[in-house]
């Protein structure tokens, strides 16, 4: 490795340090709470040494909310083959992993999840692209009669949001429940999701 790549390494390393120390205060002291100064603090750096990496606090916010993103496609990275999958499988599979990623680091997905639901941030690419992709998997999950644009927003919209609050919810009880109890509330919440998508449309 070059000194050249050994520096950005670090760059990286630290940036990421960065984000993982504002996440941790964001859940536990809401965004409002948060300075630049608070998260120098947690990282042992000068305030000044942040500025080099984020324009302000409101940049380095957003970009908590694209580094969960980043990691969501990072997980989708890993799954299967689409085609040795069928699109109930596919979305049955990401749901899990929404899921279990959000139990795995919950300090990071309620970060996430707050500054999702009480900032107006425009999407990164990470979040547009995983956008795209849950909205085509939903569209490939809907009866034929559904998959009109309005129709897919809309369950997208709903599928986004149920996620989101089921996955916060589960953070509250997880620790109460015995990993067999934990996995079947999931498996019956994202068989809820499903059903719910493929019910036909009355006539």
């Amino acid at each position: 490795m070059s000194i050249q790549e050994r520096k950005q390494r670090e760059k990286e390393a630290l940036r990421n340090k960065i984000i993982q120390a504002a996440s941790e205060l964001v859940s536990a002291e809401g965004h409002e709470h948060v300075s630049i100064r608070k998260i120098a603090r947690a990282v042992e750096y000068s305030p000044r040494t942040i500025y080099l990496y984020f324009r302000d606090k409101e940049h380095l916010l957003q970009e908590v909310v694209e580094a969960g993103f980043e990691r969501t496609l990072s997980i989708r990275s890993k799954e299967p083959a689409q085609e040795k999958l069928s699109p109930v499988q596919l979305l049955r599979t990401r749901l899990a992993a929404h899921v279990h990623n959000a139990l795995a680091h919950p300090n990071f997905y309620r970060a996430v999840v707050t500054l999702i639901f009480e900032k107006e941030y425009t999407p990164g690419p990470a979040q547009q692209k995983i956008i795209t992709q849950t909205r085509i998997d939903i569209a490939r999950c809907l009866p034929p009669e559904r998959r009109g644009a309005e129709e897919v927003d809309k369950a997208a919209c709903l599928v986004f949001s149920t996620a989101r609050g089921f996955a916060l919810s589960l953070l509250k009880i997880s620790d109460s429940l015995a990993d067999g109890k934990r996995q079947q509330i999931i498996d019956y919440f994202i068989d809820f999701i499903i059903h719910g998508l493929q019910v036909q449309e009355e006539q």
